[in-house]
Formats: structure tokens, C-alpha cells, sequence
């Protein structure tokens, strides 16, 4: 028995890493694969001689993953700057575009609609890249066994195993989605633990983003943490399985596949405290996910050549801008919101704010729930270091909303009836961010 490496190029995820396994264990002559996606290697174990590299890339069968020598220069190249800026401007375009006409929630909320349709996309784009791949193959796989067994020529009956894989796959994820989000809530983490997550959650995605217009070099792959390959390789070896419940059994333990999208996902569930929303959240990305499968394997045969290197970059791009608004959202909850530096001249601070009233002796702040502004009268109040402070917000709200915080004073509510009292005293001049639980919707108190 030989071992033999060899370098892969688009390769990038754990679902990468058992995709290359799997095409490759087909080939005559290897026993055995090791697939390592933050090295790009890959190693083979040979009876003798290891195939050729024609032969290999041959039973990979595409353009997505394509082997080489480890001493020869990697076949991919970079998109050029003036490629990269016209990703990202036609992100920026269709955003403002989209939200103008109210189809998009920048503020990447999951507690309604747009936020639903948001997470949605995500799962389209993950189901357009090699990310869904293993997915794929599940479901193909799953289904011949389930027709070869129990089908027939009809071609309504013959989806019965694709309906099955999908459903399952959907039910799975939210019913997963909500119990991480119930032991998110169980765990009840401090608002700067909470801003933490969303942080890494971010940083999945700026990493994918990168990987997909292929700047992230592979030092930065390799400190993502990656779910056990044993786990994902227990859920592949079901497929031979022939119960006829196994399409439905397969599709659910996909959510133990994750790709980087997937953990993104995950980590953010964890955060959102409601099994309702966490549900939501994972549900939404694998309906997302649900076209590529049903039309079983549409992204791999569509999205070819310079119209797929176009999209992708698009894909890139886009996950890159909402890993940079989440990561603004987690240093908001954290109680460091991120601000452009002012390079004016700085305005005149007011001694008194006209939103404060002193109520014996307590600076009150009066404010209620709105929609865009998220709060009113103002999202920016003044007040006096070492006097006590009250904050009384009317309304209930929903979702992330349903909390404000505020960090850096340790102090927090939950916005459960009409009239909601927090307090706390600014001990020190300076400014005291104040947000939603997920720092989407901030505010800024300052302290003089």
C-alpha cells in the first residue's frame, strides 16, 4: 500500500472534503481517501502506482474540483480588481434597488418577512455553490436506491424519494434550528457574549465570502472550526440503506453536514433566544436550498463557464457585505459599534438635551418602538455622568427586538409590556451604545 498527495484546487469545506472522497474512492486501484481542504490536499492510498491525474480528475467529473501535482502552480486564477468592484457594485446596486421597493430587509432581521426571504437567499446561493454537493449526491443516491426498490415508472411516484429527502432535510433543520436557539436561551448569555456570537458568525461568512471570489488564503480556511468528519461520514454511509424511510432519514441528518453557510446559520440560531425564530432561521435556508434539490443538481449544470464565474463573484461579493453588516451588528451588542472615522471638525456637544427631563433627580429618557427610525424620538440622546438614569420604552417588541441593551452599563430589558423601565448609572463620560439584542436596530447615549 502507497500513499500519494496531491494538491486540489476548489476544494473549500467539509462537504468539499467528502465529495472528493466519495468520486474518488470509485476509481480502480485507490483504497482508501483523505481529503484536507485547509492544506488543498488530497491522499491517496494505492494498490501499487496511483492513477493518472487524467483518470482522477476524470471521475471528479467537472469543473469544480481539479487535481494537480503538489509542485505545480495552481490552475485558478483571481478575479482582477476591476472584476472584484463590479461584484461588489452590483451588490450594492440591487440592495438599494430591493429595498427601496421593500423586498429586502438591510437589516438582515429574521423576525419577519424580509428577514425570512433574507435567509432564504442565503440558502439559494449555498445551493449554487459546491457547498450543497454533498447534499446532492445524498439525494441522488437515496433516490435510485429507493426506485430501484420500491418505485415504479411512473414519474410522479418515481419523486417521491426527492419529495421525502427535502422534507425531511426542511423539518430537520427547524426543529434543530429551534433547540439550539432554546439552549442559547437556557444558557441566558450576557449581551456581550450574545454580540460575541454574531462576531462569529460574521467572520464564517467574510471567510466564505473571501473563498468564493478565492482571496482567502488558506491560512485563514483553516481557523474555522469544522464539525468532526466522522459525524458527516456516518450520515453519508446511510445511503446504502434500504428502508423506505431513508430519503426522509438522509435529508435530516444533512444538518450534521454543515457547510460554512449552514454554521453561520447555526451560530446565529444560538443567539435569538425562541425556538420559533431559531426554526425559522435554519427552515428558511433549507427551503432556500429546496429548488437546487428538487431540480436535482440544477446549480452544477447551469452555472457554467464565465456566466458562472460571474455569479459566483456576485455570490462573493454578497456574502462578504452582509458578513461586514453582521459583524457591525455583533461589536453593537458587544457595546463597540464600529463607526467610520469623522474627519470634520467636532460639533458642539449641548450641555442639556431636550429628549432628557430630570425627574427627582433621574435623568429620564422617554422613548417608543418604531419602525425606520427603530426608536423615537431619537436614536441619540445626552446626558450627565454620575446621575442616574431611567429609560422607559413603550412598546413590545418582537423577535430581536424583543430585548434592548445596553453593554456597556450591563444593563438590559426585555420589552414585554406597554411600558418597559431600564437603569443603570453612567459612572464615566463617554458613550453608552444601546441596541437590540442582535445590535441591528443601535442607538448612542452620551455621557458628558
Amino acid at each position: 500500500m502507497k500513499s500519494h498527495r496531491f494538491a486540489v484546487d476548489g476544494m473549500s469545506c467539509r462537504s468539499c472534503e467528502l465529495t472528493i472522497e466519495r468520486k474518488l474512492k470509485g476509481v480502480p486501484g485507490v483504497a482508501s481517501v483523505e481529503a484536507d481542504a485547509p492544506r488543498g490536499e488530497v491522499r491517496l492510498d494505492c494498490d501499487g502506482p496511483a492513477p493518472s491525474l487524467d483518470v482522477l480528475n476524470a471521475a471528479l467529473g467537472g469543473e469544480t474540483y481539479i487535481l494537480r501535482g503538489c509542485e505545480t502552480p495552481s490552475s485558478l486564477k483571481r478575479p482582477s480588481i476591476g472584476q472584484i468592484l463590479g461584484a461588489f457594485a452590483a451588490v450594492f446596486l440591487l440592495g438599494w434597488l430591493a429595498s427601496r421597493i421593500g423586498l429586502l430587509d438591510m437589516n438582515f432581521a429574521v423576525d419577519g418577512a424580509g428577514g425570512f426571504w433574507a435567509v432564504f437567499m442565503i440558502g439559494l446561493l449555498a445551493a449554487a455553490s459546491s457547498c450543497i454537493a454533498v447534499s446532492g449526491g445524498l439525494l441522488l443516491s437515496s433516490a435510485a436506491n429507493y426506485n430501484r426498490r420500491y418505485g415504479s415508472a411512473d414519474g410522479i411516484t418515481r419523486m417521491t424519494p426527492v419529495f421525502m429527502f427535502v422534507a425531511g432535510r426542511t423539518l430537520s433543520y427547524a426543529l434543530f434550528g429551534g433547540l439550539i436557539a432554546m439552549i442559547g436561551k437556557l444558557l441566558s448569555p450576557s449581551p456581550f457574549f450574545t454580540g460575541a456570537l454574531v462576531v462569529l458568525a460574521a467572520s464564517y461568512m467574510l471567510i466564505m465570502g473571501l473563498d468564493m471570489l478565492k482571496l482567502a488564503p488558506a491560512w485563514l480556511r483553516a481557523i474555522q472550526p469544522r464539525m468532526p468528519k466522522w459525524i458527516a461520514r456516518r450520515v453519508v454511509d446511510a445511503e446504502g440503506r434500504e428502508h423506505p424511510a431513508v430519503p426522509f432519514l438522509l435529508g435530516g441528518a444533512t444538518f450534521f453536514i454543515p457547510c460554512g453557510f449552514t454554521q453561520a446559520l447555526q451560530i446565529y440560531a444560538l443567539t435569538v433566544g425562541s425556538f420559533a425564530q431559531g426554526g425559522m432561521i435554519l427552515a428558511a435556508f433549507a427551503l432556500g436550498t429546496a429548488p437546487s434539490l428538487l431540480a436535482l443538481g440544477w446549480a452544477s449544470t447551469s452555472l457554467k463557464g464565465k456566466a458562472g464565474e460571474r455569479f459566483f463573484r456576485f455570490a462573493g461579493a454578497l456574502v462578504v457585505v452582509l458578513g461586514f453588516w453582521n459583524l457591525q451588528n455583533g461589536m453593537t451588542a458587544m457595546g463597540y459599534p464600529l463607526r467610520l472615522p469623522d474627519l470634520r471638525a467636532a460639533p458642539a456637544v449641548a450641555a442639556e438635551d431636550p429628549n432628557v427631563q430630570v425627574v427627582d433627580g433621574v435623568q429620564v429618557i422617554r422613548m417608543r418602538l418604531g419602525v425606520n427610525p427603530a426608536y423615537h424620538p431619537s436614536d441619540s440622546y445626552i446626558i450627565k455622568a454620575g446621575m442616574p438614569v431611567r429609560l422607559e420604552i413603550a412598546g413590545i417588541g418582537t423577535g430581536c427586538r424583543g430585548v434592548l441593551t445596553v453593554p456597556k452599563a450591563r444593563a438590559s430589558v426585555a420589552l414585554t409590556r406597554q411600558l418597559n423601565i431600564l437603569e443603570f448609572t453612567p459612572k464615566n463620560p463617554g458613550t453608552y451604545a444601546f441596541s437590540c439584542a442582535m445590535g441591528m436596530f443601535p442607538g448612542i447615549i452620551t455621557a458628558i
